[in-house]
């Protein structure tokens, strides 16, 4: 099968299963006849709007013609949801892509802090055992309490260390990376994370970097929380190309205008920082001293 091919079927395959979405939605007891019609209007509609994405490939094909890309995104109890969605949002504006959110088990992850309810679980879609061996792009995303907790945690451990050297890109965002650095994957890397916590990565032998992205080598990682989808565009541009990462931003209308300039540390009013400052001065003794227990237990 031509790889163009095989866009175009991936494409109606994606709109396919939309299109039976809502058809089965409108179709549900109770909608009678007036919810049949309006799946069979909805249906058309459907169809119509696949088929214009269809003939845009066929005209575009400097958009398709890139080979598929396998994306392990590890997903655990206590991440920030913010640093899987911005990157996933962007990996899943891919047209070739096979996304695993990976974790031990298919359990949902409660990405909550401890105490408090969870509003958005994630399932997992692959366990640790079922990954593929091979991965474009191994992602780590992080998240307080959940970053410390995975730090020690070995099944975690063993996962990206078997992981790592058969993985195109090994990256993460925000306190992910302290993940990736327990494990041995940054040493002697330049890496970023949170700015309150990044200086910390040289406990675990890396090489603190204030990047919102930083790339060494075949290590990526993007700073703290936002920083995921500027991350995520960069690794769509190592992928297929940096037309097709822009064209990407434009689908998300990513153009941000932050009503503040106080998005870094040097930016922001002292008064803001020094609060930050105070909130996080627990977290960075405790991320300290879990680093040097793991780097001398190496």
């Amino acid at each position: 099968m031509q790889r163009r091919d095989f866009h175009r079927l991936s494409v109606a395959a994606i709109f396919g299963g939309l299109l039976a979405r809502q058809a089965s939605a409108h179709h549900a007891p109770g909608h009678g006849a007036g919810g049949t019609a309006a799946a069979t209007r909805n249906q058309r509609d459907i169809a119509s709007s696949t088929q214009a994405h269809l003939d845009a490939i066929g005209r575009h094909e400097a958009f398709t013609s890139f080979p598929k890309a396998t994306i392990g995104l590890v997903v655990y109890p206590g991440m920030f949801v913010q640093d899987l969605v911005g990157p996933l949002t962007v990996f899943e504006a891919l047209l070739n892509r096979e996304i695993h959110l990976l974790w031990k088990d298919r359990t949902p992850v409660d990405n909550a802090q401890p105490g408090t309810p969870t509003l958005l679980p994630v399932t997992p879609t692959t366990p640790f055992d079922a990954c593929p061996e091979r991965l474009d792009v191994l992602f780590v995303p992080g998240g307080v309490p959940g970053t410390l907790a995975m730090m020690e945690d070995p099944d975690m451990m063993a996962f990206l260390k078997r992981m790592a050297p058969n993985s195109r890109y090994v990256t993460s965002v925000c306190t992910g990376s302290f993940i990736l650095g327990a494990a041995g994957l940054l040493e002697g890397y330049r890496a970023a994370s949170y700015w309150a916590v990044a200086d910390l990565l040289s406990e675990l032998g890396a090489i603190p970097s204030d990047e919102r992205v930083c790339v060494d080598r075949n290590r990526i990682t993007g700073g703290g929380v936002t920083a995921g989808i500027d991350f995520g565009l960069k690794i769509a541009a190592d992928l297929t190309s940096p037309l097709y990462a822009q064209a990407i931003q434009l689908y998300l209308e990513y153009a941000p205008a932050p009503p503040y300039d106080a998005g870094r540390p040097e930016t922001a009013p002292a008064e803001a920082r020094e609060f930050l400052e105070g909130m996080f001065a627990g977290l960075r003794e405790s991320t300290t001293a879990i680093a040097r227990r793991v780097r001398a237990g190496a």
